[in-house]
Order: structure tokens, then sequence, then C-alpha cells
């Protein structure tokens, strides 16, 4: 066995080691070439990864006691090595490609055989025994100084850590809400998490393949790279500072890569036999609902149908591939499709005699029945694959891949190790992502365009290959849109943040559909898809009510068409803010979604109170971090104003969840209402209310979507960004981070940050904004809108010196009042980007009022009078209200601050001083109406007693409550069933009992939902 050692590690050795060292090491290749496994360090460098990683660590930083070697990679981070041949492994594994991080201060000694390093963090005691680590008489890593870090001593696991916060696994597919404990579930690639409340977590490297210097991981033969090592362990002991451990995690295992900026946007998928007319139909679609949309996705269906693998175009159904990928990306969305590996290259495909010519087989018996049988132990196989069948598809326009998965976890040659380290997942994932780099390196075809993958997790290390396909979605019940909320935050603990989720409803259930938009809006990725359940032998809304599943989320009616637009819009427009989160994990590993102990792992709140159970059901395991501004708490339950789930034609119902806010003050999103934490808040929920909390005084950036601007936004550079400074701050500061969104470029630091800062002193505002990095596709000018959030209007407005006027419809170069939002809103006129510039916003002096809560009291009010227009019951709609219209005032409130604001300030302070009292006044009469329609029934609870009221005498009861229960017969529930006297018939109260539309033949809501505790008046109570 040859025993070389690279140049390159022999010349870091002299310029730093000591002849002791190099003692060491010289010995530690005679004894391994004697036992064939001295690779150890002619592999250090990898080529195609995201950065030339060095597998060897530092001289310095290792302390080699016998059999044993530690490594110190951080303060917090230790290696620990037991070799039975006194060879250690130097090569790259699947988990850990980089170990020459900076030498971290430390300190060693070794008295009568006892070893001892002692960092900033933790203090390894070692005192050898006989033979393996098993042996020793100590061996423990000890707490240094104050910390909540308990003492590790070998043996110990995180399987054994009942603090462990656990990982992720696999996927989904088929998985009805599991556990994420590794032990109980045994799913595929469960990790445990690298965090713990026990401050530490042991990772496990013995039996991860390993690399050699192409990056490959098998022998010629296909024999997996085996780990030299008897025993390799990692240690991460950082107590509850859980974010450095992360990072210093993805300082060994490699970073997370920055992928495109479409792809944090919004995507659509969907399997179905769409020809190249169909997919421009559903950009269409998107584009005339004024829907955002950036990432095209075609499922298995782009290819020949052969089998479930295909390489090659569909040529029925796109006869000029090239012809659909230019229509997407002049519209500027990205296109990805599915590929399944499981076959292999089948004769079938386009180009399979050049990949037989490539590897030397005979066409008419390649070696397997359909063709030649996919490997991933054979290079050569692996490179014709990705060079001769794969490349020419991406040269058509094809953007990336989505490896969906048919054939287990052990195939290809693969699984030669005890626990399925050695996988397809995570090296299909590896191959797709380092491709380009591949390419330039051993065939010249360089490009610079950026590698990403859409798949499933392969286990530790797959972080460096985003981003996540949690498979098929088990079922569509609020349970499983529950557990995403949890499984999507709890990833975060490996690396892995951005799992995408199949965003789908059920046709019988809107409101389940726009919860389940409203979770992806707000989480790692947003991709609609549906695999399957929205064609075949069920029946589609609105012909049929039940069976068809829905991932088209303008395919609803009106009111839940409007919610979904919002929260895709929502999601559309905080581009700028979820991309710089991609930056920042980039750079620390931790991203966009964060779980709430990573910022306040003090507090009990911020730990689920079970991790087997309810989970993604209550607070604790329901909300996480959006950023570092953003706590997002997405509704995971239903209103349940409908026990039939019918569609509504209106929603109903609003949905009562528990919210536990942490310390410091914050802003509810959609109602600007301010709060103060810690609390656990009771709330209800609207149908369209995404519970969302901004910390007080942040500024969240965002870029402008309309309705005819739509399409593609992800991909545009920040040629305007709208900063919304949110109240309860005298001062603040953001940071935006932008580049060419495709390319390796960042790399090479040819990237920007946009930053922006105020200032509150008395009754002025000072922002100013500016740009610091270049890169090439950076706009030249740049527009920035300011937003104040909860403001009163101002006396004057000056950008960069210069007066802005009032406009009630605002424009460049004019200030204006959103009503809707009580926010107000500047207009900046472009400036080069090279300037700052600086907007003055002055304010009467006084008593300031307080604006909290004011946005969500006046969207509840127009929309509560929206539902009482539906059966012109709204009082004050048909005659004068001797109440003054309170309700009706309530929802018209919006404009006539708008206007106010900048033609009637004496108006406006006197609208706000008494717009409280007003909402009062509309609580209490919603609580008075008897909401009876056109041809419904309705059960009340009045003063008159319960019963079945008339639609012809709406003020006397039909029947009451014993005689409908008599005349339905005594077995029946009258809470349940109400007599119909026209019919004589009975009817389940969910069916037939309700306000009914004005115009189509369906229940707007059941007669509780509409009464004294019914949607009207919850809507008032809970804004």
């Amino acid at each position: 066995s040859k025993a070389t050692v690279s140049v390159l590690y022999w010349k870091q050795v002299k310029r730093r080691g000591t002849k002791p060292q190099q003692r060491h090491l010289k010995m530690q290749c005679r004894v391994a070439a004697a036992l064939a496994v001295c690779v150890l360090a002619q592999a250090s460098v990898m080529k195609y990864e995201l950065y030339p990683y060095d597998s060897v660590a530092e001289v310095a930083a290792t302390v080699v006691a016998g059999k044993a070697r530690f490594t110190v990679l951080a303060d917090g981070l230790l290696r620990m090595e037991y070799s039975e041949s006194g060879a250690f492994e130097d090569r790259p594994t699947l988990a850990v490609v980089n170990r020459k991080t900076p030498v971290p201060q430390f300190t060693q000694s070794n008295v009568g055989g006892t070893v001892t390093i002692t960092t900033a963090r933790a203090k390894l005691t070692y005192t050898a025994g006989s033979g393996d680590f098993k042996t020793a008489s100590v061996f423990k890593v000890e707490p240094v100084g104050s910390s909540t870090f308990t003492t590790w001593t070998y043996g110990q696991t995180s399987a054994t850590d009942k603090g462990n916060l656990r990982g992720t696994f696999r996927t989904l597919d088929g998985q009805q809400n599991g556990t994420l404990d590794c032990s109980t579930t045994k799913m595929e690639h469960c990790e445990w998490g690298l965090v713990s409340k026990n401050g530490w977590a042991l990772v496990d490297d013995t039996d991860v393949p390993c690399m050699d210097g192409d990056d490959w991981w098998t022998d010629d033969s296909g024999k997996m790279l085996k780990n030299a090592d008897t025993e390799d362990l990692y240690l991460l002991a950082y107590s509850h500072d859980y974010m450095t451990a992360l990072r210093d995690y993805t300082q060994i295992g490699g970073h997370i890569p920055i992928f495109p900026r479409n792809n944090h946007g919004v995507w659509f998928t969907r399997w179905y036999d769409f020809a190249n007319k169909d997919v421009r139909d559903i950009v269409g679609e998107y584009e005339r609902h004024g829907m955002p949309l950036d990432v095209m996705v075609l499922d298995m269906n782009w290819h020949k149908k052969d089998d479930w693998s295909g390489y090659s175009w569909d040529p029925n159904l796109y006869q000029v591939p090239q012809d659909t990928m230019d229509y997407f990306h002049q519209k500027g969305l990205l296109v990805a499709a599915n590929l399944h590996d499981a076959t292999g290259i089948g004769k079938w495909e386009d180009r399979y005699l050049e990949a037989c010519t490539a590897l030397g087989l005979n066409p008419s018996n390649p070696g397997g029945p359909k063709g030649i049988p996919f490997t991933l132990v054979n290079k050569s196989y692996v490179n014709v694959l990705e060079d001769v069948i794969v490349q020419p598809i991406e040269e058509d326009g094809m953007d990336f891949w989505w490896i969906d998965w048919q054939q287990g976890e052990s195939a290809g040659g693969t699984g030669q190790d005890p626990r399925l380290k050695m996988n397809p997942t995570i090296w299909t994932d590896k191959m797709r992502v380092t491709d380009p780099k591949r390419r330039c390196v051993q065939n010249g075809k360089c490009t610079n365009k950026r590698g990403v993958v859409h798949a499933r997790w392969g286990g530790l290390g797959n972080h460096r290959y985003q981003h996540g396909f949690s498979g098929d979605v088990a079922g569509l019940t609020w349970f499983n849109l529950a557990y995403q909320a949890y499984f999507t935050a709890t990833a975060v603990n490996v690396g892995w943040g951005y799992w995408s989720h199949d965003i789908v409803g059920p046709g019988d259930d809107h409101e389940m559909f726009v919860r389940w938009i409203q979770l992806g809006s707000v989480s790692g990725i947003m991709r609609s898809h549906d695999r399957g359940g929205s064609a075949g032998g069920c029946k589609q809304w609105p012909t049929a009510t039940t069976d068809c599943w829905n991932v088209r989320p303008y395919n609803v009616p009106r009111a839940y068409e409007e919610m979904n637009r919002e929260a895709l819009t929502l999601r559309a427009g905080l581009v700028p803010y979820i991309y710089t989160h991609t930056k920042k994990a980039f750079e620390s590993g931790v991203g966009l979604i964060r779980p709430m102990y990573y910022h306040y792992p003090s507090e009990a709140m911020a730990y689920p109170v079970s991790m087997d159970k309810d989970l993604g059901q209550e607070p604790t395991t329901r909300q996480y971090m959006f950023g570092e501004d953003i706590l997002a708490a997405p509704v995971t339950s239903s209103a349940g104003c409908t026990s039939t789930r019918m569609p509504l034609e209106e929603p109903c119902g609003v949905t009562p969840q528990k919210v536990w806010l942490p310390p410091g003050s914050w802003v509810e999103w959609h109602s600007g209402r301010s709060y103060t934490g810690p609390q656990l808040m009771d709330k209800k929920f609207a149908n369209w209310e995404i519970p969302l909390y901004v910390r007080a005084g942040a500024i969240i950036t965002t870029i402008p979507i309309s309705t005819g601007n739509s399409i593609g936004r992800a991909a545009d550079p920040y040629n305007v960004l709208e900063f919304s400074v949110f109240p309860g701050a005298t001062s603040g500061k953001a940071a935006v981070y932008e580049d060419d969104g495709g390319t390796y470029d960042y790399l090479q630091g040819k990237s920007g940050w946009v930053n922006a800062a105020y200032t509150r002193s008395g009754t002025q505002m000072l922002f100013s904004t500016n740009t610091t990095g270049t890169f090439p596709g950076q706009p030249s000018s740049r527009a920035a809108v300011l937003k104040i959030v909860n403001s009163m209007p101002p006396t004057s407005v000056k950008v960069g010196g210069q007066a802005y006027a009032f406009s009630r419809w605002g424009g460049v170069g004019t200030w204006s009042y959103d009503g809707e939002s009580m926010t107000v809103r500047v207009e900046g006129r472009p400036a080069p980007v090279t300037t700052t510039v600086v907007f003055q916003v002055d304010f009467a002096g006084g008593s300031t009022p307080d604006l909290s809560g004011f946005k969500g009291k006046m969207r509840r009010g127009h929309f509560a009078k929206r539902n009482l227009d539906e059966t012109r019951v709204t009082p004050g709609s048909t005659d004068v209200d001797p109440n003054g219209s309170p309700m009706l005032r309530v929802g018209s409130m919006a404009d006539t601050f708008s206007y106010t604001a900048g033609k009637d300030i004496a108006r406006f302070q006197s609208l706000v001083g008494s717009f409280n009292a007003l909402f009062a006044n509309a609580t209490a009469e919603a609580a008075k109406q008897t909401l009876v329609g056109k041809n419904c029934l309705v059960a009340m609870d009045t003063d008159a007693g319960a019963g079945v009221r008339s639609p012809s005498y709406p003020n006397g009861l039909q029947c009451d409550q014993a005689t409908c229960c008599k005349t339905c017969s005594d077995d029946k529930d009258c809470k349940a069933w109400v007599f119909q006297p026209s019919q004589n018939t009975c009817w389940p109260l969910a069916v037939t009992g309700g306000v009914r539309s004005q115009t189509a033949d369906r229940v707007l809501g059941t007669p509780t939902d509409f009464t004294r505790n019914g949607y009207t008046l919850e809507l008032y109570q809970s804004a």
C-alpha cells in the first residue's frame, strides 16, 4: 500500500511543526503502511466542494497520547480518536470535511499518564487503560467556569442524553407526526441534534465513509473507504450557546451554501401531465390573479414514460424544450424537474448509445434488463450519467434538479456500513450540487452557476447540499400541518434549516388550504405541490365538495383567494429579509428558521413541553423565530365553524390559539398591537391572520409586490427597497445582503450590504440608508421607501434635504398615509447606491396617541361588515341606525384616516381619539344582531328562548327547542338537528342551519358561529 503524504501537508508540517510531531507523523505512516490503511493525508484538500476544505488539522491543535489523539477544533469542539493501529484518520468524511480550523487557546499536560486539555469552555481528562477508550480509567469532559454544561463521561451518547433537542430524519413520506427520538423511530438517517439542554452533544463519525483525493467514497473495486480509526468521536460542549455550536460545526462540516435568490420566493409544482402550453398557462394564471411565482418545477411527467426513471424530454409534450425554458427564463423564473434515478440509464434515453460508448458497454447487453444499471460505487458511471445524460438537459435550460427516490437506501452498491451513512440520498445530493465545479476541473466545462438540489436528507453533512424535500405528505390533516412547523424548526439542530413541504389543501376545506399556504410562507422554502390527489378518480371543487386536493392557490372562493394572495405576497415581499438570513446561514450555520431556545435558552417556555406528543399543536413546539426579528406562530388548527367542512363562500369562525411571547416588546404584524413579554397569550385569529410578532424597534426590509408585477420578482435586483420601522425603540438598524442571486461570485466577495439605521429624538426621526460592496449587476441607483408603522402623520418630510409634499395616493418624491395600517409612507427618489440618503421626518409636539391595535380593529371591522352584508342585516345598511352605525364607520374608517392625515390633521386627531370608543360601540351592536338571511334557518340563543326562527318572521320562533326535538324524534340531539316545516323534515343543523349566501346554496356558517358567541362578535372581541 502506498504511504504517500501530500506535498501540501508536508509543507504545512515543516512550516509549523516540531521535530517530535514530525517523528510521530512518520511513525503513524510506517505503522499504517504495514496495515494497508495509510491513505490518511494524501486526500486532505477537497476538489469539488464550495471551498477547498482541508481535512488535516493544524498540528498545534492535536495532542497524542499513545493510541489516542485529541484535536481541539474550537474552544467547545473536541475530536477524540482511538486507533488500534496507531495511525489516525485524516481524510474527509461525509460529515466532516474541514479540520484545518484556527487553533484556539488551550493548555495541555500529561502527568502520570493522565492527559488534561483545557479550553475556555471545557476540560478533558483522559487516563488510558489497557486497550481502547472503553478501558480508560478516566475519560470525561467537564465545564470550565460557570456553565449549564453538565459533565460528559465516555459511554454517554446523544441517544442516552435526555436533554438532546433532536434533529431530523430522511423524509416525512407516509409518516404521521412521529417523534424525532432516533432510538424510537428507527427512521432512515435519523440524526440527533448537535445541541442539548444538558450542554453537550456527541457525533460518532466512526462508520461514516471517508473520501479520497477525487472526493470519491470507494476504492477502485467499489468498496467503501472506511475510517482507519477504531473510534472517531466529536464532542460539542457549548452549554446553551446553541448558535455557536452550529457555527463551529459548519466550520468543520462545511458551509451552508447561498442557493439562488429565486428559490427563496414562491414555487409551484404538480404531478400532472403538463405540456408546454399547460405550464405557460399556469404562469399566466398566477399573473392574472396577482400572485407571485419564482420557481416552476416539472414533476416526472416531463420525461419519457418508459419508466419512472427518465432523463429525456417527452417529445409529445415538449417538442422544442428550449422554447419552454426560454419562456420561463424571460419571465424571471427558475425551472427544476423531477428525477428518479432508480432504474439507471434506460435504453429509451436519447443519449443511451453515447453513454454505452463512454462506458465501453455493448448497447445490446449493458448489464441490466432495462439498460445500464444504477450504481453509485462506479465513478465512471456517475460521471457519464451527469455529463452525457443529465448535462444536455441542463443546457436546454433546466436550472436544477428535484431528486425523488424509489430505490431504497442501500441501492446502487451503497449501504456498506451498519448505520447506512453510505446511502444514495446524500451522494446524489452531493453529485448534483458539486457538478458545476467537478465538470470545470475535469472537463474544462466551466460555469459560474450555483449548484443546488431539491432532495431528501441523507444524514449529517447533507447541509452542504441544500435544500430539503420532505417527501409526500402522509395526509391532509390538521395534525400533519401542525407537525411540519415543529419538524421544520427542529431540523436546524443539524444544520438542515431549509425543509420544503408539500403545500396543498383538501378541496373541501379551503380554510386548511389557507393555513397550509400561510405556514409555507413563513417556512424555509415555500413550495406548492400535489403528489396526485388533485386529479384522477376524485371530483373537483366546485362541482363536488369532496375528494380532490387543491394545489392552485387561486382555485378557491374569492375570500380565500384573497387570503392566499396575501400570504404569498408576504413571502415574496420578504425575499430581501429571507435571503439575508441565508447569507447568515452561510456564515454562521444558523439562518432563517430558529427554534425559540436559540434566542431564549434560559426561558422554560422556549423548550418543548414534550418532544414526543402534540408536536406543533401547542406553543412550545409550534412557534419559532423567522429570522432574528420576527417570531412566527402559524395557526395549526381549525376554527371549527362547520362540522361538514363544506366549502364556504365566506370564511367563518376564528381560531383560538395560545402564543408565547418571550421577554421584550413585540408588535403583532397583522393587528399593529404592541405586547410585552414574557407572557402566554390566549388569542383568537381570523382566517387571514398569520401570527407574526416583530421585535419592537426592528427594521424589516421588503420589496414591493403589485398585482401587475408579481412574476419572477425574486430574481430582480433591489431597485426599490421598503424599510418598515416598527415602534417601540428610539433607534435601530438593519443590513440587507445582496449579490447577483445566481452565481458563485459571492465566494470572491462580490456582493453588497444595504445598511439602514434610524434614531428618534423628541419630535424628529432621522433615517438613513447606504450601500457597501459591489458586484456585477448591482443597481447603479436605488429608491428607498420609508414606512413608519403605528405613526401619527408628520408635519414635514425631507429626503436628502429636499421637502416632500403629501399625496393622497402616494408616488415617488411624496409622502402619504396608509390608514389601513396606520403607517407613514415616504417614497424616496432613486439615488446612486454610492451615496447615503437621509430621511428627516418631523412630528407635532405634545402627547402622542397610542395607535396600538388600530390596524387589526379596522381590518376585522371591515370583514365583519362584509359578513353581515351577505345577509343584508348590517345595521344601518337599509335604514337609519339609531346607534349611529358604528359597525359601518369602523369598517370604512381606514380611507378616512388616509385622507385626513395630510388634508385635515385636526379631524384625523379627533377620529383617532374617538376610535376605540367607536369600536366598543360596534362590538356591543354586533352582540345584538339577529342574523337571519334569505332562505335560511338560524337557531338563536335569545331572551325569547332557543329555537328555529322562520325566514318569513325573523322576530318570532318557528318552534321552540322542545318541539323541535320532539318533531325530529326523541333519539336525535336537538342541538344538532332542526325542523323545516315547509318540508316537514329534520335536517342536520350543520347542513341546513346557518346564514346562507345570497347567490349560492352554500352555508356561510352554522348558527352558533353567527350568534352572541359567534364570528362577528368574536372578530371584535379578539381584535
